[in-house]
């Protein structure tokens, strides 16, 4: 497909998706239905509270072991600077949200990376005048791109995970022309939110030694000396970030949390059994194992797929759905490390195979819409939104796997946007 027509595309089914939406809500609230029906988003008391939480963490300089935190070092400092502006040793993160340094905190937080965001995709796409030729229609579709039912989300909880967004972007908008550059800007994406690890795997894919080394040295260099300014002793406080990342991955107790607003395969295998199982997971199943397994074949099984791949997108796309598939209790907000996969295949002009394109285009495009219309189990926030996207992502990937082989050449070095 030629790039306006994939633009349209997903920018069309972007608006509908918030079209159909808009008007399911209007008619549930109308029938007196209340929260959560007609809205994807969190609890509306616990709005933005990712951001006060985390800064919180950082108001003793002793994240590991004070607040049994699970974030990578270098966005908890992050953090310590917006947590500069209000007092969060003596009051609480909810006290603070509605105080006028804190609200203003969140907003100079969003609007700062919500304009990096917006910026690298203005230079992407002016880097590639075919796409659009005017610069309205440009900011039209940055707009659109921008603000996204996975990105509304990731707004409304304050999630620190924008930063690593505007990072990962940097790094698909400058790859393979700045390789230098983009292995930096992911070592920053790795060093905020540790799943951007995963792409580790597009270096070893096309054999860039040199930039997989500069990758891995750059983010384990920000990382130490993140974690050595710490409060307490550095192998200490490694161990400890080490044991709150596994507990964290490990999912709550309680199952609800592990389901509710899931992405990925531990929601979905869990669901089911949350569902019509009154809550209880059976301890006879076993999640993690199964998770391990199949997501261990799935991965490699798709490496092997993409080891001859010569278009940048469909690795993009592909990598990008296992990394948030695979990502233990992956929650709506991860939809938005799909951005710069969507950047990629709409400024990619490739006039052939139109059918496979329009597939992966309305996949693309259907993660970033609205899906909360049923929700099951009153109070649960569980909802069919669960099992709809965790089947388009692992859809995409079986689709590239076992239908689209046009691409795939048996060269070392791969086409940056064929």
């Amino acid at each position: 497909m030629k790039q306006r027509k994939k633009i349209i595309l997903i920018s069309g089914i972007i608006l509908a998706g918030y079209l159909a939406f808009g008007i399911f809500s209007v008619i549930v609230r109308k029938n007196g239905m209340q929260y959560p029906y007609g809205s994807f988003l969190f609890f509306p008391a616990d709005k933005r509270m990712d951001f006060y939480n985390v800064n919180q963490m950082m108001s003793y300089d002793d994240p590991y072991f004070g607040f049994n935190s699970s974030y990578p070092p270098l966005i908890l400092w992050i953090a310590k600077l917006f947590s500069f502006v209000s007092d969060y040793r003596h009051y609480d993160p909810h006290t603070i949200a509605v105080s006028e340094t804190g609200i203003a905190s969140y907003w100079v937080f969003e609007l700062s990376f919500t304009l990096m965001i917006a910026g690298l995709l203005y230079y992407a796409f002016r880097r590639n005048s075919a796409c659009i030729k005017s610069k309205i229609g440009t900011l039209l579709v940055i707009l659109v791109l921008i603000f996204t039912a996975p990105y509304i989300y990731m707004l409304d909880r304050g999630n620190y995970l924008i930063v690593a967004l505007a990072f990962f972007l940097g790094f698909a908008c400058f790859y393979g022309e700045k390789d230098i550059l983009a292995a930096i800007f992911l070592a920053l994406a790795a060093s905020v939110k540790i799943y951007p690890l995963f792409f580790g795997l597009l270096y070893l894919i096309d054999r860039k030694w040199k930039e997989l080394g500069i990758f891995l040295v750059t983010g384990a260099g920000i990382s130490s000396l993140s974690i050595s300014l710490f409060v307490g002793d550095f192998w200490e406080n490694l161990k400890r970030f080490g044991i709150c990342l596994l507990g964290f991955g490990g999912g709550y107790g309680n199952e609800v949390p592990n389901v509710y607003y899931g992405v990925g395969l531990t929601s979905a295998l869990r669901f089911p059994f949350v569902v019509w199982n009154n809550l209880t997971v059976p301890e006879s199943f076993p999640v993690m194992k199964i998770y391990l397994i199949s997501g261990t074949v799935l991965t490699l099984f798709s490496l092997w797929c993409m080891r001859h791949e010569t278009s940048f997108y469909k690795k993009l796309i592909v990598l990008s759905a296992l990394m948030v598939f695979l990502t233990p209790n992956s929650y709506v907000y991860n939809l938005v490390y799909i951005m710069p996969a969507i950047l990629m295949y709409m400024i990619a002009d490739s006039a052939k195979h139109k059918w496979k394109d329009l597939v992966y285009g309305i996949l693309l495009g259907l993660m970033m819409v609205p899906k909360s219309y049923q929700f099951y189990i009153p109070g649960s926030l569980i909802s069919i939104q669960v099992m709809i996207d965790a089947g388009l992502l692992l859809a995409i990937v079986l689709f590239y796997d076992f239908a689209d082989r046009d691409t795939r050449v048996k060269r070392k070095v791969c086409s940056r946007l064929s």
